[in-house]
């Protein structure tokens, strides 16, 4: 399959730059333009002889299948073994080594020859966002002549998110560099297009949100939790660890009752796959693992499970059984484990169960089946429980993604993370608007 003038385009871009962020929505195919244009580069008329690619875990062997696919010339590796293994593959003169973001983190800073690579590409580069980390640190200090950066979701909540990665590319890019300073140095640095820009026939995602109202079993609880938020909360030693921990417990609730076993959600989520069709694929996001144990144990359908404490194996296994099987099938995944290395383009329904504090995080995750050689539709629904803090919640996140089109679509931005008064606000303790900066640390 040849390449899309807008791929080519991104190959270009790449080609040309020492540190460049390529920032293409998911789907547009990054992973195949960064391995074209190493290609190019690693073709003896440049000063580049080696390449090292940092991934996450569960994108290290689809490197190495796009790297067979698009350039078959190249020899490359995976970066496996103990640490006398991983330094035996840095010394080497393997032109690409492939390894992850663990790996980096444990050799990045002793192990790793200080000329053994010439470029360095960092895929799904958010990873690298808190700069105080000892994985972003390390990629940082990896010496190199080139640096590119891969991600869709350059900044997924604060300024400093994309400050840290700009700071990859030109280690001269400080933290205390102003908000005009990121949004000129992202004019030069970076090359981001959108579905919209480069493939108008791409058929359309078709989001539905559906309200729900609490059983009268689940309501009780939920009421009974929430008359106790400002006791609950204050009691705390750290406030807004306590209003997390309370905010966790409401959105539990608002998915099942675990003394009655009652859920509107299971009910919405029958129906939705019963009117899908016979031939449905649907994936089904929750942020809870357990939500899923309890859901798989009650559904009808055939079904698999992707979570985060699977090993690769399983997960290819489950996803080719998903991609395969008789239908209607679905697919439960934690939102984390399945927003980052999940290409199910043949999907046909994406389900959020509940919804993740980063609109960013569930981007990813629904732009894991809308690739851009689909033909039919993606159908994604939202439940959002009535009168609940899930509608507070999804009034946020709406304003959250706010931040991400202003610094990245445009050059101006505003608004920060979720923070105390944010928090605050989620629990009905203030009708003040979200603050701005001092934004709590609720990733994960």
């Amino acid at each position: 399959m040849p390449l899309h003038e807008y791929q080519w385009e991104g190959v270009s871009f790449l080609y040309r730059s020492h540190g460049a962020l390529l920032a293409d929505e998911m789907g547009l195919g990054k992973t195949v333009q960064a391995v074209v244009a190493m290609a190019l580069l690693l073709d003896g008329r440049n000063e580049v002889d080696r390449v090292l690619v940092v991934a996450p875990a569960s994108l290290t062997l689809n490197w190495m299948a796009e790297l067979s696919a698009w350039a078959p010339q190249l020899p490359a590796r995976r970066l496996e073994g103990d640490a006398d293994d991983r330094v035996a593959l840095y010394m080497l003169p393997i032109p690409v080594l492939v390894g992850s973001y663990e790996q980096l983190r444990m050799d990045g800073l002793d192990r790793i020859p200080r000329d053994a690579f010439d470029l360095v590409v960092l895929d799904e580069a958010q990873r690298i966002k808190e700069r105080d980390s000892v994985t972003s640190l390390a990629c940082r200090l990896l010496p190199r002549s080139r640096s590119w950066a891969l991600s869709a979701t350059p900044l997924e909540n604060r300024l400093e998110d994309i400050k840290t990665i700009l700071g990859f590319l030109d280690p001269a890019f400080g933290p205390d560099r102003h908000r005009r300073d990121v949004a000129r140095r992202l004019e030069v640095s970076m090359l981001r297009r959108r579905k919209s820009d480069v493939r108008g026939e791409l058929p359309p995602v078709i989001l539905q949100d559906i309200r729900l109202d609490l059983g009268v079993e689940q309501r009780r609880r939920y009421d009974a939790l929430w008359g106790t938020r400002d006791s609950y909360v204050r009691g705390g030693q750290d406030l807004a660890t306590a209003m997390f921990g309370l905010i966790t417990r409401l959105k539990v609730i608002c998915n099942r009752d675990e003394e009655s076993g009652t859920s509107t959600k299971l009910e919405a989520l029958e129906t939705v796959i019963e009117s899908a069709g016979e031939s449905a694929r649907i994936i089904v996001f929750s942020q809870f693992v357990k939500t899923l144990e309890w859901i798989s144990g009650r559904l009808a359908v055939t079904h698999e499970r992707l979570v985060g404490s699977m090993d690769m194996r399983a997960r290819e296994a489950a996803m080719d059984r998903f991609r395969s099987g008789m239908t209607p099938r679905a697919l439960l995944v934690s939102l984390r484990a399945g927003g980052v290395g999940l290409n199910l383009g043949e999907a046909t329904h994406i389900v959020l169960f509940d919804r993740w504090w980063n609109p960013a995080v569930e981007n990813q995750a629904i732009y894991r089946a809308h690739r851009f050689d689909r033909d039919d539709p993606l159908h994604v629904v939202r439940f959002v429980v009535r009168e609940s803090i899930e509608e507070r919640i999804a009034d946020i996140l709406e304003e959250k993604a706010e931040l991400f089109d202003d610094i990245v679509e445009r050059p101006q931005a505003k608004g920060a993370g979720f923070g105390r008064a944010e928090l605050e606000r989620i629990l009905g303790m203030t009708n003040g608007p979200p603050e701005q900066d001092g934004a709590v640390g609720l990733e994960d």
